[in-house]
């Protein structure tokens, strides 16, 4: 025997409750969008981002000269780094070079300069032998 009480709890549960629309979509593949991935040939562009948008930037480097790819200026109200940078040597031969990926957050609408520097932090007053800048704008 059926206890109409009961199955109208759980109906009413099954419409208050976000979590069974939110499993569906997951299912059927609703995901965020993948990161925007930029490298040195992207210097200078405009990059367009929704809020919580994931960028990847993807430059040259080799940490064991001491030089290190670091954030220069950037809103970090509008776009923040997470995570630390990472490093993929392009060889196994130890001292090679690679790829240093740093990625950041679209956190908040709004327009930023994003500008990094290759530098040594030891060398406090020589320039940075490299830098990268791309405008974000967060809608």
């Amino acid at each position: 025997m059926v206890n109409f009480p009961e199955v109208h709890q759980q109906a009413r549960f099954i419409v208050m409750n976000p979590l069974p629309i939110i499993f569906l979509a997951v299912l059927m593949g609703v995901s965020a969008p993948p990161p925007v991935k930029l490298s040195g040939k992207d210097l200078g562009q405009t990059v367009e981002m929704t809020v919580g948008g994931v960028l990847d930037i993807i430059l040259e480097g080799n940490p064991t000269t001491g030089y290190v790819w670091a954030v220069a200026s950037v809103d970090e109200k509008i776009l923040k780094q997470v995570g630390k940078t990472e490093f993929t040597p392009a060889r196994k031969a130890r001292g090679s070079g690679g790829s240093v990926v740093m990625r950041f957050e679209a956190a908040k609408v709004g327009k930023t300069r994003l500008n990094l520097i290759y530098h040594r932090p030891f060398e406090k007053n020589k320039p940075p032998i490299k830098t990268f800048e791309v405008k974000i704008i967060v809608q």
